[in-house]
């Protein structure tokens, strides 16, 4: 199933139906459909041609969805960039992908024009703002038919091993199956009022989660920035049902002075993803929220969802990332490629129509992840699946830290600093040691209104963890820096911390 079909198809079937509201706005099913319609046509009338590569910078809006869907039934490959790229970062994706058009909100516009003087294969730079003049000139060009659910839609961005965004180049078929596994395992339905918190630039926001209210046929509100309160008014005001939000989110909702039990009556179904969910907040929202459902979702920008906890799991398992989604092939296997045993650790492989098609135009990160050319994707992700079958996620095979020539996985020693009354939040990782090989770093965030030393954090390994495993250096922060997506940055973390930062 193409992308812009599945627009096209709930158009069809309930075009009336408000389809996106974003503040005070809002557009229908019909509209939406017409939009996507002109502004394939206008990139045509642009000589944009099946394969070409078309940037949307932006945050959350409507005219970021109608780029979306016009991008899809042009044939052109979205490249989603982050509104906070710097100028080096901005040049090196649009240089390497050849972007021959940029679709930018106002803000992001003026840091893309300060970069289009260098890269030749731009053509230009056109402000969101302005949209319908440029939807204007793709009125009556027909649009290309024979496109395959095979071609790609378009890329996200991941680290990369030598720092550089990785483009994980993403089919419509893939990411119609991820659409298919999250309504599925999510709960989402057609009736419901679905919140897009998550970014569009993340695989997360424009591949899988926008697209599945849009194939269902449910209103989606977009919120162009993130604010806890302001979700809160939001959801009150349009009956927000149905949620995907990273865990950090998730926190401050239940630990802001302004939680509201009873503005969020309507919210029925939450789901987070995008990082590791801690055990404590599986129980906070049980605690605060006692009549929505929750789900924890593990997947990546090159898979989609592939894990999920689900409301029926077992409480005792909630530091779990739960059992493979519908459809999921995984294994946990050491670097040889043999299944390792239960409760032994090893990296998550995977294999299914979910899968990206690999990094652009960087052949060895791609033959990196699909290393053995048997069709199995190598997560870099950690985990050991218990005797019940739940997988607990370790941490990333790169982040594994030798000390003492024995293997310590950070998330062991998360856990255990997460079940602390007194911390908030938690991140451990490795520096180099000159007697050990590696040490142990734990950055950890007071509760408000608890107190916590250092001398307290390591007094609570010491008493909860072998002796090698107990961080030699802690700090006590006020937060610990995340991407949008809620994921840690140790790699950057890590080098602060050498530089004495």
């Amino acid at each position: 199933m193409l992308a812009g079909e599945v627009l096209r198809l709930t158009a069809n079937r309930i075009p009336a139906k408000t389809a996106l509201i974003c503040g005070e706005r809002r557009i229908d099913y019909a509209a939406l459909d017409m939009a996507a319609d002109r502004f394939a046509g206008a990139l045509i009338n642009r000589n944009i041609a099946p394969g070409d590569r078309v940037a949307i910078m932006s945050r959350n809006s409507i005219e970021y969805c109608i780029a979306h869907f016009g991008c899809a039934r042009a044939g052109a490959v979205i490249v989603n960039l982050m509104p906070a790229y710097a100028s080096a970062e901005l040049e090196a994706i649009i240089g390497a992908t050849e972007a021959k058009l940029v679709f930018a909100d106002p803000e992001c516009a003026a840091k893309m024009l300060s970069v289009a003087e260098f890269l030749g294969c731009l053509d230009s730079v056109i402000e969101l703002a302005t949209l319908d003049d440029f939807l204007a000139t793709g009125d009556g060009i027909s649009l290309p038919t024979g496109l395959s659910p095979t071609e790609p839609l378009g890329m996200t961005f991941t680290g990369g091993t030598t720092g550089l965004p990785k483009g994980a180049v993403v089919s419509h078929a893939c990411r119609y199956v991820s659409s298919w596994t999250t309504a599925i395992e999510h709960a989402v339905r057609e009736e419901d009022t679905v919140g897009v918190l998550t970014p569009l630039y993340h695989a997360m926001g424009s591949m899988v989660w926008m697209p599945t209210a849009v194939m269902l046929g449910a209103t989606a509100v977009l919120m162009p920035e993130w604010d806890p309160d302001a979700f809160i008014e939001t959801t009150a005001a349009h009956g927000i049902s149905t949620v995907l939000m990273v865990p950090l989110q998730l926190q401050q909702i239940l630990r802001g002075d302004h939680f509201d039990a009873d503005k969020l009556r309507c919210l029925t179904n939450i789901a987070c993803g995008g990082a590791i969910t801690p055990e404590g907040l599986v129980h906070e929202v049980a605690g605060k929220m006692p009549w929505a459902r929750f789900t924890n979702h593990y997947g990546q920008s090159e898979t989609g969802p592939i894990c999920v906890y689900k409301p029926h799991h077992p409480r005792e398992k909630a530091d779990t990332i739960g059992m493979p989604a519908i459809g999921v092939d995984l294994k946990i296997v050491d670097e040889d490629g043999n299944e390792a045993a239960t409760g032994e650790p090893g990296e998550i492989i995977v294999r299914g129509p979910f899968l990206m098609k690999g990094y652009f135009d960087n052949a060895a990160e791609t033959g990196l992840y699909f290393r053995n050319g048997d069709g199995w994707g190598w997560t870099g992700d950690l985990a050991a699946r218990d005797a019940d079958g739940f997988i607990r996620l370790i941490g990333r095979s790169k982040d594994m830290i030798v000390s003492g020539g024995i293997n310590i996985y950070p998330r062991e020693i998360e856990l255990t600093l997460e079940a602390h009354d007194a911390i908030a939040d938690c991140t451990v990782f490795g520096v180099p040691d000159e007697k050990w090989g590696e040490a142990l770093v734990a950055y950890v965030v007071c509760r408000a209104g608890a107190t916590l030393t250092e001398k307290d954090v390591i007094g609570w390994c010491e008493e909860k963890l072998a002796r090698f495993k107990t961080p030699k250096h802690v700090r006590i922060l006020n937060a610990i820096p995340k991407t949008p997506a809620g994921k840690v940055q140790k790699p950057k973390l890590r080098d602060a911390f050498l530089a004495g930062n």
